[in-house]
């Protein structure tokens, strides 16, 4: 599996070099990487002491997401701890991307020195906004083979036989006979 990497930097004055630095998670104890082509949730716990941390102090940053060759850079502005990630691949490559804010807040208090921030990537097929990668590759995981389709039909119909015949010969066919018995 392949990863995106992704870090930010102050915006500087002409001729200054830029200092890259990358968020480095707590839970996972490495960078804050985003796996190609997979929607999910991801928690990002960041020590108070940091080089990203002190560099979320300063609104906007520039950020940049990188994948093979491929680097793609945009502002962010450093807002709450909720952040959508958008990005598009096509054929094993990364296409275009961009992460941002969901709400309107300051950035979070750091608890014990720590700032958690939780970021929700999205992925797409090519540019199109239809097509989640997500939904493309599991829809194969899910398709059954028709072999399995005609035994899970032959045990299906198998159930219903034995639960049918023990309703009918257990319960359905004594009180019969236990009316016919009264009636007589």
């Amino acid at each position: 599996m392949s990863y995106i990497t992704f870090e930010c930097t102050q915006y500087t004055s002409d001729g200054e070099a830029p200092v890259w630095v990358q968020p480095h998670c707590i839970e996972t104890d490495k960078s804050l990487e985003f796996p190609y082509g997979r929607d999910t949730v991801m928690q990002c716990s960041i020590k108070r002491s940091s080089p990203f941390h002190r560099a979320m102090q300063h609104n906007p940053l520039r950020c940049r997401i990188q994948h093979n060759s491929k680097q793609i850079e945009f502002p962010l502005r450093v807002q709450g701890h909720n952040y959508n990630a958008i990005f598009h691949g096509e054929k094993g490559q990364l296409a275009a991307g961009t992460i941002y804010p969901v709400a309107d807040r300051p950035l979070p208090e750091a608890v014990s020195g720590v700032t958690t921030i939780i970021f929700s990537p999205r992925w797409y097929e090519g540019s199109s906004l239809s097509v989640l990668m997500a939904n493309k590759r599991y829809e194969e995981e899910f398709i059954i083979s028709p072999v399995v389709a005609v035994m899970f039909c032959i045990l299906t119909a198998c159930v219903v036989y034995v639960v049918g015949r023990v309703y009918v010969e257990g319960s359905l066919i004594p009180r019969i006979l236990a009316k016919q018995q009264k009636s007589e």
